[in-house]
């Protein structure tokens, strides 16, 4: 036969315990029998250690008591054979328990199970407030002799597993004011070892966070019961990396440690439920567990669960502010028999003090252009038609969760209506890190690319930096440029005077591609303090490697200077920070934008590294015609505009847009009910006269009447000459 079930192999278990506690009870054999002659054991042999004796047995119940053992050991057997789990075995494989430590365990659970046993240890005792076993009676039912006795007390010391597990507890005796003996100590089973010997319940609730305490990652504890969903093939990884993982769940040895590292959402995690090789698995919460000073409790928990475990947030134990290492905290781990994987974000590597060696260590990366073109190809049924997976994957470097993020945060954000290709760049964009936004501005675009009016020549290589960002994925990776260039950065200079449409046409790429765009302040960046320019600047590197965003540095050329000839120090410190841009640019895989009105001050070393430079010049005729005309939104009511006629004048794209704002604030203050050529002539008129200039008929006709003042011939200025 074989038991069926953990109860009835624990009850057998109970069943010795209990014909012995009440044989001894009956004969009152060797119960606390007497004092010791301590002088006389200086004759006598030394005798075998208390791990290698079990309880002493009275004659009279010997050999039925080996029968009793015999037949558990028959069943026990079956039944692991058959793969019935029996809680008894797992703790003693866990923690290491012999089987006198078993024998004390199950004393101290009589009581809870066998209410009658109570009265059998209080007449063992011969004292009725003793109704469980005491150090003093287990120790006496574990030895012959007095050296036995004091040897025997060592199974429930510090070093005791019973202990160190905290499986066993040790009440001390009430007190009436005299001081106890140590062997009054009463012996009872943990609360939780009580539950799970008797099969009650599953993970520990008291690993439940407080009231009030965060939870992460859908684990509502520091340790939780999870059930492992995920496969190889559902992983974004490259092959070489999926072979590595393929080549670890081949191995059938249980009790690994393994470290999985990497960016998260890029699957460290899941490769670890992956290997697990169960339906389920226990997963832990490092740094809650830390902070809650919670690690032997969760570790005890985890052993007893008797499956692989999944250690999140090692990350909490391999900065160099940790006062743990993640060898102590691996080491911490030793009962749990299962495979054990620890998940974090950074590298790691074993110092070799672990008493338990790594056996992987696998690191995980971002996924590339064609792995996320593949993700959004992959789910094509889900998303709209338009939406083009080559223009996704190259713009938004998210991870697999990221990406199962957005596009369920896309649904939701559509709602009853259809899924748009806005909802899903929308969606994105939220994925991306937030930090960017402490250290740079973020803008909102304003305007579409249709927009932005600019010369022939300067809208088509407009168009060839769209396209640049857009198509990253097949010029780096299918056409090979990555194995060239080490990344897919893209930096572009725009440079012009003010108000050529550098920052609208930034603006509106970034609308075009669906990016966010953040303009660096460069003020707040540049610092007169060594080193702290190249550190200020490496922080928003940094956020923006996550945050999907376009960088704008505006007036670039007061950072992107030219390097000057050393001749001091700070000659030296100079150069060092255009030195540190050279490389960090170089190394940069995101979209980067300069503006400068002065591009001859840009060091040549920059101009290498730049893909696109943009040249932004003052609109010629046609082209300040139709900024004229499309200068007012269509809310905006006008009558009789004259785009053409307004074309001589030979504003800027910039200063037209501000004229106009102008133009509709002198039409408000008329109280007019829309906006005419009247009140444009008045807002020219007066930029002429705040600039200086003199206000001629010839250049305001045919529209000299809506003049405030009576504008200069074209013969005074001869006359003048």
């Amino acid at each position: 036969m074989a038991y069926e079930n953990t109860i009835d192999h624990l009850l057998d278990e109970l069943g010795c315990l209990d014909l012995l506690v009440r044989e001894l009870h009956d004969g009152r054999q060797g119960v606390l029998s007497g004092e010791f002659d301590l002088a006389g054991r200086l004759d006598e042999p030394a005798s075998a250690t208390a791990s290698e004796r079990g309880l002493v047995v009275p004659d009279g119940i010997a050999e039925e008591l080996r029968r009793h053992r015999e037949r558990i050991d028959d069943e026990r057997a079956a039944a692991i054979e058959a793969g019935v789990t029996l809680r008894l075995d797992t703790l003693a494989e866990a923690f290491g328990l012999d089987r006198q430590h078993l024998d004390i365990l199950l004393l101290a659970l009589l009581p809870d199970v066998d209410p009658s046993a109570a009265a059998v240890f209080d007449a063992l005792h011969n004292d009725a407030s003793k109704q469980r076993p005491t150090v003093g009676l287990v120790a006496d039912l574990c030895s012959t002799t007095p050296e036995q006795f004091l040897t025997a007390t060592a199974l429930f010391g510090q070093g005791s597993p019973l202990r160190e597990y905290g499986l066993l507890v040790l009440d001390p005796p009430e007190s009436d004011g005299r001081a106890g003996s140590n062997l009054d100590y009463a012996l009872r089973v943990d609360d939780r070892i009580v539950t799970y010997l008797l099969n009650q319940g599953g993970v520990d609730p008291a690993l439940r966070p407080p009231p009030g305490a965060e939870t992460t990652d859908a684990v509502d504890g520091y340790l939780a019961e999870v059930r492992a969903e995920a496969t190889l093939d559902g992983l974004l990884v490259p092959d070489r990396r999926c072979e590595r993982l393929a080549s670890l769940r081949e191995v059938s040895t249980a009790g690994r440690r393994l470290y999985f590292h990497g960016p998260r959402g890029s699957g460290p995690r899941r490769a670890a439920e992956a290997l697990c090789g169960t339906d389920r698995y226990v997963r832990v919460d490092l740094p809650r567990v830390l902070a809650a000073d919670a690690l032997d409790a969760v570790v005890r928990e985890a052993a007893l669960q008797a499956c692989p475990v999944v250690v999140t947030g090692a990350d909490a134990v391999t900065g160099p502010d940790s006062d743990r290492s993640l060898s102590a905290v691996i080491d911490r781990f030793s009962p749990v028999i299962a495979d054990l994987f620890f998940v974090g974000e950074s590298a790691w590597t074993p110092a070799g003090t672990s008493r338990q060696p790594v056996d992987a260590i696998v690191g995980f990366e971002r996924p590339t252009i064609p792995l996320r073109r593949t993700f959004w190809r992959d789910h094509a049924d889900e998303l709209p038609d338009d939406l083009d997976p080559e223009r996704m994957a190259s713009t938004f470097d998210l991870t697999l969760g990221q990406m199962e993020s957005a596009l369920a945060a896309a649904r939701t954000l559509a709602g009853e209506d259809d899924l748009t290709v806005e909802h899903v760049r929308e969606a994105c964009r939220a994925q991306s890190s937030s930090d960017l936004a402490d250290l740079a501005q973020q803008i909102t675009p304003s305007v579409e690319r249709g927009d932005v009016i600019l010369r022939d020549g300067t809208d088509r290589k407009l168009d060839q930096l769209q396209a640049h960002i857009a198509n990253r994925g097949r010029i780096y990776d299918d056409w090979g440029f990555r194995a060239k260039e080490d990344n897919a950065g893209v930096v572009a200079l725009f440079k012009g005077k003010p108000g050529t449409g550098k920052t609208m046409a930034a603006e509106a790429l970034a609308n075009a591609v669906g990016m966010h765009i953040y303009k660096i302040d460069l003020s707040s960046v540049v610092s007169k303090y060594i080193g702290e320019t190249e550190e200020n600047l490496e922080q928003i590197f940094q956020a923006a490697e996550q945050a999907n965003a376009i960088l704008l540095f505006d007036e670039a050329d007061s950072v992107f200077g030219d390097r000057a000839e050393v001749s001091d120090a700070t000659d030296r410190y100079a150069n060092a920070e255009v030195n540190y841009l050279l490389q960090r640019i170089e190394t940069y895989d995101g979209v980067i934008l300069l503006t400068t009105n002065f591009a001859s001050n840009i060091d040549d070393a920059f101009t290498r590294r730049i893909n696109h430079t943009i040249r932004f010049e003052r609109p010629q005729e046609a082209t300040r015609e139709a900024i004229w005309a499309g200068a007012f939104p269509g809310e905006t009511p006008t009558e009789g505009i004259d785009a053409e006629w307004l074309s001589q004048f030979e504003f800027s794209g910039g200063e037209i847009a501000s004229l106009a704002k102008r133009v509709a604030v002198e039409a408000a203050s008329c109280d007019a009910d829309a906006i005419r050529m009247s009140h444009v002539v008045r807002v020219l008129e007066r930029n002429y006269r705040e600039a200086g200039r003199v206000v001629r008929r010839s250049e305001f006709e045919p529209y000299c009447d809506a003049l405030a003042e009576p504008p200069q011939e074209s013969g005074d200025r001869r006359a003048r000459r």
